[in-house]
């Protein structure tokens, strides 16, 4: 298991996660416009700059995100290990009249990937954060860009996925305790927080995506700021994120000219005084003295670990920590100077955090009609997924820059 790759446990299912099943231009307008939104407000991408473009995309499943970059007028180069895609990404670029964007569908992964020609875009969603150490994709991307090319990457955030990861391990408590099987376990326990969201995918597949999957977990995720301190080793700038890894509070000259250490410097700062709005997925930004601010810190590192090791064991050592640290976090931050758009925010992840407390409480009591009335009902419980998905754009530096 340690050896296997992201796209060869979506093989053994036999399923393509993300396949949308597009079949009118309707339905492709729609994604698209929900595309040009995340790229152009957020990322700083405007679709005119796909025009003409070579773009590579890592891991395209089913193809959907690179038919809307082909709609936008890319060249596309796509790299998908998972053969069984292969058809369906075909079919698709038929179906919607884009077959000539199509340069080259080859059959291999970041690090199987070989070519003599260069990117203006690389974008690689979804599963990049299981490709380990970082460098070495960073380094893929490094090779593959024009300078002054971009790379495009989501990943699970080690601090936005805490809630992803209490989701597992209340899911494992679930089994145990009922000893009913998982996708029974998670409709019990799960109906009512799936059905408060809208989505296009099946709750099956979020459980194959999300609960019963190996590679969400902590030891995959990754540090927003040690991912950026990664990139900047290999050569690229931050060029936009969302949410957004740069302070855009901070205010100086115009024309003063930051080198990329203190841009990186002022960026790590910056991402350290927002994990709470990570974990949350609301502003939440932690504005208090920094050794406030590292306790903080430490005691959420603390929370995502313990609840982490509750997916292997769920009524290990680590169980009654986890419901020690909830009840800590929720009285810190009662206590902390926190920025937030009003005092509603700071209510809501007090309550959430409360909610969950409850949640491991009943764990621990091994009290399963407890367990299940909670998640089912409690709003603070149903509402809050937190921000596990970051989006990064990164810039490939001239040389000498």
């Amino acid at each position: 298991m340690a050896d296997e790759k992201l796209f060869n446990y979506y093989e053994r299912q036999d399923v393509l996660p993300t396949f949308g099943n597009f079949k009118s231009a309707a339905e492709l307008d729609a994604y698209a416009s929900q595309r040009r939104e995340l790229f152009s407000d957020k990322l700083v991408l405007p679709p005119r700059l796909f025009r003409d473009s070579e773009v590579l995309e890592f891991g395209p499943d089913s193809g959907e995100n690179a038919l809307v970059f082909a709609g936008w007028g890319a060249n596309m180069t796509l790299a998908e290990p998972n053969r069984h895609a292969h058809p369906k990404i075909e079919a698709y670029f038929a179906h919607f009249g884009l077959s000539e964007r199509l340069r080259e569908l080859a059959l291999a992964d970041v690090e199987g990937f070989r070519s003599e020609r260069r990117y203006d875009i690389i974008d690689a969603e979804g599963f990049i954060y299981t490709v380990q150490p970082t460098e070495n994709w960073l380094g893929v991307f490094h090779r593959l860009l024009n300078p002054d090319g971009f790379a495009v990457v989501s990943y699970y955030e080690r601090y936005g996925g805490f809630f992803e990861l209490a989701l597992k391990a209340i899911h494992a408590a679930g089994k145990a305790l009922s000893g009913r099987p998982a996708l029974e376990t998670a409709k019990t326990l799960f109906d009512a927080k799936w059905n408060s969201i809208p989505h296009t995918r099946s709750f099956e597949s979020w459980l194959m995506d999300v609960l019963e999957n190996p590679f969400v977990r902590h030891r995959y995720f990754l540090d927003a700021s040690a991912l950026c301190t990664a990139a900047h080793e290999q050569g690229f700038d931050i060029h936009s994120a969302w949410p957004a890894y740069r302070d855009s509070l901070d205010v100086y000259w115009h024309k003063k000219v930051l080198s990329a250490d203190e841009k990186l410097r002022r960026a790590a700062r910056h991402l350290d005084r927002s994990r709470l709005s990570f974990l949350g997925g609301r502003k939440l930004y932690l504005v208090g003295k920094a050794d406030a601010v590292a306790a903080i810190s430490v005691s959420i590192e603390t929370l995502v670990l313990d609840v982490d090791a509750m997916i292997d064991a769920p009524f290990g050592e680590s169980l009654p920590r986890v419901i020690a640290s909830l009840a800590s976090l929720r009285e810190a931050i009662r206590t902390t100077d926190i920025l937030a758009d009003d005092a509603s925010n700071i209510e809501t992840i007090v309550a959430t955090l409360d909610s969950f407390h409850r949640i491991f409480g009943a764990i621990g009591r091994r009290d399963a009609p407890a367990v299940t009335a909670l998640t089912q009902t409690d709003p603070a419980f149903i509402n809050t997924w937190g921000q596990p998905a970051h989006f990064l754009v990164i810039r490939k530096r001239f040389k000498g820059s």
